[in-house]
């Protein structure tokens, strides 16, 4: 568990309180504050939650990276705990059910504070796709597919998986990157 501050960004910078990422482990329960339009989902398009966002004039610009879709904000509902899948839970599912690719832009006057707790494999857990994921997704694709599936998540070590993900957190010369 760990508690995250987030000073507001000046008013007239364009960056990130914490870039997009997708959490690396199981799952994430996460506890914010009340603070409005700060955390950000990411919504692929073609999906229809992505089109009812934009249909309702709520979704954010789009994404300016190779993945077409829209940003929305995940306002804090009181006495609610969020959850995000992380990229070890998707890889047991075999992308039954897909990380959540998310981003802070905080904006607000206040100080905002989140409270996550990271549910994550042990350091030596080796992470594939279960048998209970591949006997869903076998009933309803044909075989190819599902061995096209399995092979976009190959057998992993989370401790290698992790310290590939956190070693991409710092420049080359070990220094922290620059925070906006």
């Amino acid at each position: 568990m760990r508690i995250i501050g987030y000073p507001p960004l000046p008013s007239d910078h364009n960056g990130f309180s914490c870039g997009a990422h997708k959490d690396y482990g199981c799952l994430t329960f996460l506890y914010a504050d009340h603070t409005p339009s700060a955390l950000q989902v990411f919504l692929n398009e073609g999906t229809e939650v992505a089109q009812n966002a934009i249909d309702a004039s709520i979704a954010l610009p789009t994404e300016q990276g190779d993945t077409e879709g829209v940003w929305i904000n995940a306002d804090p509902l009181p006495g609610a705990i969020v959850c995000n899948i992380g990229e070890m839970w998707e890889t047991w599912t075999a992308g039954l059910y897909k990380s959540t690719l998310h981003r802070v832009i905080h904006r607000s006057s206040n100080y905002r504070v989140s409270v996550p707790f990271f549910f994550e494999p042990n350091f030596d857990a080796l992470v594939e796709p279960t048998d209970a994921a591949l006997h869903i997704l076998r009933a309803s694709k044909n075989a190819k597919e599902v061995e096209l599936l399995k092979a976009q998540y190959p057998l992993v070590v989370y401790g290698e998986f992790l310290k590939s993900k956190v070693g991409g957190n710092f420049t080359s010369d070990s220094q922290p990157k620059e925070r906006y």
